[in-house]
């Protein structure tokens, strides 16, 4: 019986966790950084502070 042909399989199921695993971290580590988190914000006023010099 071939299972290999339904769905993603195993391969997708730990493809599946490890990304969730990552996402968690990566969200955990982002909010324990200081207010703003976004890097859009650090973009925009360094592009402006090196505009203003």
């Amino acid at each position: 019986m071939n299972r290999s042909s339904k769905g993603f399989g195993l391969a997708g199921v730990l493809a599946t966790v490890v990304f969730l695993i990552v996402a968690a971290i990566f969200s955990a580590s982002a909010k324990s950084q200081p207010i703003p988190t976004n890097m859009a914000t650090y973009a925009t006023g360094d592009a402006i502070a090196l505009a203003e010099k």
